[in-house]
């Protein structure tokens, strides 16, 4: 597969006509830009409502609900508060506004630091209604549910659906019941005479071998509503999330017809990209993702003090995938039939493996890789050179993809500087506003 590639990519054949691109590498090239329009997402019926937008906005930099921090700040670690204090992380505190909406604040910056110290690293959300998959492993097949994922993750937010559900009806129910058809339920307001239908905390517990808590002692069509008022949130925030999109690149104007849009060195890097680097092989499409699970063979050894021994990826995401009742088959979502989950099953060769990660605005995310373990592009390209890590250092069978490329330091050099050309229009001002209520 990769020798194919390479022999259908490669560049400096005789027949040069464009800008010193064969006619195969820039037809390759050409697939790689524009950034096409927003796929639709049929799961979610307010994907696209601006006043569903608008009230996503507001959840993303609440904080309100979210539970005691488990990870105090000392100073030097980029902690949001003192172990214990609670309404101290929102959305926007791993995936900060102010700059490409990942994280910027954690120390060290390999993982993220919300409630407690997370795993992985929280990624860019600019584009990444993009993708097919949501989370470093594909966790989520929709991006509203990978949304309020985070909400109940004690490392995350440490909070819970039915916390959530009261903060919307505190402080966001006109948000609400201007987006949803069925206005949101009064038994929220803790005056209300039959309040005790919803206690003020609660999800489902984690095992069924668990003792009750305060959601089992709901009655399943109140645990129903609850659980439509979660999902819900997420499907505002979605809406948000879909307008935090980048386009107008220096590449996307280079392939338009602007050819002093990149550097001569950039275009180097774009022949090596498509052609001798064989990057497109994973990094195909105007999203430059394949869309697929690899073990590119990341040492997980060098992710910090808070990345565990060993990071299972795909194979461990599958299962709470496939049970979660906000999936893409699931009563809460809005296009049961998409059939996003046929074919999905747990399988050997996803252990260790990881989803493609797009390109766009490369230059502007690092530390790179689902742990931050390589601090700067120079140290990916070098990564790939190297065709991954040894064995040992990461769980599952490295793809066969990875072998090393041979390329100089010259080449690499050209590579970074192609993929520092993949960085678009900031976001606009109005949608880095912390528009919750007080």
């Amino acid at each position: 597969m990769l020798a194919s590639a390479l022999i259908v990519l490669a560049c400096g054949s005789s027949d040069q006509t464009v800008d010193g691109f064969s006619s195969a590498t820039w037809a390759t090239i050409q697939t790689l830009s524009p950034l096409p329009a927003l796929p639709a997402d049929s799961t979610n019926a307010f994907a696209d409502e601006a006043r569903a937008a608008a009230f996503g906005q507001r959840l993303f930099f609440e904080k309100t609900y979210s539970g005691p921090l488990a990870v105090g700040n000392d100073g030097t670690n980029g902690g949001l508060g003192s172990a214990g204090d609670t309404g101290k992380v929102s959305c926007a505190s791993c995936h900060d506004a102010s700059g490409w909406f990942l994280d910027d604040r954690s120390r060290p910056a390999n993982t993220s630091l919300g409630a407690g110290w997370m795993p992985r690293r929280a990624p860019s959300l600019v584009d990444v209604a993009f993708y097919r998959w949501f989370g470093w492993a594909g966790r989520f097949d929709t991006l509203w549910s990978a949304a309020i994922g985070c909400v109940e993750n004690e490392e995350a937010l440490a909070s819970s659906r039915l916390s959530l559900d009261h903060v919307i009806y505190a402080k966001y129910r006109a948000d609400y019941d201007a987006v949803f058809p069925t206005p949101i339920d009064p038994a929220l307001d803790p005056t209300a005479p039959d309040a005790s239908r919803f206690p003020p905390t609660g999800m489902p517990k984690a095992s069924p071998t668990a003792p009750d808590g305060p959601w089992e002692t709901m009655t399943p069509a109140d645990q129903d509503i609850a659980n439509r008022i979660f999902a819900n949130a997420g499907k505002a925030l979605e809406a948000y999330v879909r307008l935090l999109t980048s386009r107008n690149t220096p590449f996307d104007r280079y392939v338009a017809g602007d050819r002093a849009a990149i550097s001569t060195q950039a275009k180097q890097g774009l022949g090596l990209f498509a052609g001798k680097a064989a990057c497109v092989a994973c990094h195909d499409g105007p999203f430059m993702t394949d869309e697929k699970f690899h073990v590119t063979g990341v040492g997980q050894d060098d992710g910090g003090p808070h990345a565990p021994p060993m990071d299972n990826g795909r194979s461990d995401a599958v299962p709470a995938l496939l049970a979660s009742p906000f999936n893409s088959s699931g009563p809460y979502s809005d296009d049961r039939s998409s059939a996003l989950l046929r074919g999905v099953s747990q399988t050997p060769d996803e252990l260790g493996a990881f989803r493609t990660k797009d390109l766009r605005h490369a230059a502007m995310v690092g530390p790179y890789m689902h742990a931050g373990q390589y601090a700067g592009l120079p140290d990916v390209a070098n990564f790939y050179n190297e065709g991954g890590d040894d064995p040992g250092h990461y769980a599952g069978t490295k793809d066969p993809l990875m072998v090393p490329l041979n390329l100089s330091a010259d080449e690499q050099g050209a590579i970074v500087a192609f993929l520092q050309t993949l960085t678009g229009d900031a976001m606009p001002a109005n949608l880095r506003t912390d528009t919750s209520a007080p």
